[in-house]
Order: structure tokens, then C-alpha cells, then sequence
């Protein structure tokens, strides 16, 4: 079990994606709901995008240039540069299946640098790494050496 995101989607949908430990969102809304808080604090801050590797960050860009054009802090012809450039890196996106999630982070932490990272985790191949594993004895895919 795991506690699900609380954010509450446009529609009125709730998200339901697995929340972060010690927060009530996931890890896409626990940044959105961080970059609107910045957004109130700072009205003269540059536009400042994530980097563009998925949905969901042009999905945050893309609102961005939007409230800064209603929000008269970009004029028209930038915005639309804007808008241009994140409708290329949108087609980007869906003609590279590699690029989209295929798992939501339920933790993480930061380094010194203010980084976030996911929880370390560790892969094994089962079979070929137990005889050397040292988690042997808390491993669900432990295959002992035939012998």
C-alpha cells in the first residue's frame, strides 16, 4: 500500500499517481505546486523551464508562457517563439517512446546542491548475481547455486 497524490486535476479528477513520502503529491505535482509558490514570491523572476524530457514538463512550460503572456510579463511575439520551440520539443516527445515515464518516484531526496534524486536502487540478474549478492537473505528472486 501507498498513500496517492491529492491534487486535484482541472476536471475534478483526483491524481492518482503514488504520492511522496511526507507530502501529499506526487512527484510531477509536488514541482508544479512548488514552482506556482515561487511564481507569487517573484513577479519580476525570469522564466525559468525544467528541462524537457517529458510530458510533463512541457505540460509546466507550456503553462508558464501562458500565464506570463495573461500576465503581461512576456509580450506576444516571445511568447509565441516560446510556445513554438515547446511545440517542437512536444513532437520530439511522442515520436520518442523512451523519453516518457514508466514509473512514478515515491521519494527522494536532495543533494547539497539543491539536485533531487530518486531513491538509490539496486538491480540484480537473478541467478547470476546471488552467489555474490550481500542481500541474499532479504531478496524475494534469490537463486541459490546449484550444485
Amino acid at each position: 500500500m501507498y498513500p496517492v497524490c491529492r491534487h486535484i486535476m482541472p476536471n475534478g479528477n483526483c491524481c492518482h499517481s503514488p504520492a511522496l513520502r511526507g507530502t501529499p503529491f506526487c512527484y510531477f505535482h509536488t514541482r508544479l505546486h512548488r514552482l506556482a509558490a515561487e511564481q507569487k514570491k517573484g513577479d519580476n523572476k525570469p522564466l525559468s523551464f525544467p528541462v524537457l524530457e517529458d510530458r510533463s514538463a512541457l505540460q509546466i512550460a507550456v503553462g508558464q508562457v501562458l500565464n506570463s503572456l495573461a500576465t503581461c510579463k512576456l509580450d506576444a511575439k516571445c511568447a509565441g517563439i516560446l510556445l513554438y520551440g515547446l511545440q517542437i520539443a512536444t513532437q520530439n516527445v511522442e515520436h520518442n517512446p523512451n523519453i516518457l515515464t514508466t514509473g512514478a518516484v515515491q521519494s527522494m531526496t536532495l543533494t547539497e546542491d539543491g539536485e533531487e534524486l530518486a531513491p538509490e536502487r539496486i538491480v540484480c540478474r537473478p541467478g547470476r548475481d546471488c552467489p555474490t549478492c550481500d542481500r541474499k537473505d532479504h531478496c524475494e528472486n534469490y537463486q541459490p547455486a546449484e550444485e
